[in-house]
C-alpha cells in the first residue's frame, strides 16, 4: 500500500476515534516503498449521450391491483 493511502486510513480511522483499529491496521497492513498506483485511461464512448437512452422510452402502461400495487401490463 502507498503512503498516502495509508495515512489517510489512519486519518480516517482517528477520525471515529478508533484507536483500537489504528493498531491492528498498523501491525497488519504495512507501506510499500515500490508500489506504484495502477493510471487508468478514459476510454471514449462509441455512442452518442443520448443515443439509445432508456430514458426516451416511456411508453408503457401501468395496471393497478385490488391491493393499490402497481405492475407493468
Amino acid at each position: 500500500m502507498d503512503q498516502v493511502t495509508h495515512e489517510e486510513i489512519i486519518s480516517v480511522l482517528a477520525m471515529f476515534s478508533r484507536p483500537d483499529l489504528i493498531q491492528e491496521f498498523k501491525e497488519h497492513v504495512k507501506v510499500d516503498e515500490d508500489y506504484e498506483p495502477p493510471t487508468f485511461k478514459m476510454k471514449r464512448e462509441k455512442y452518442e449521450i443520448d443515443e439509445g437512452s432508456a430514458s426516451s422510452e416511456s411508453d408503457y402502461e401501468v395496471e393497478m391491483d385490488e391491493d393499490g400495487f402497481q405492475s407493468l401490463k
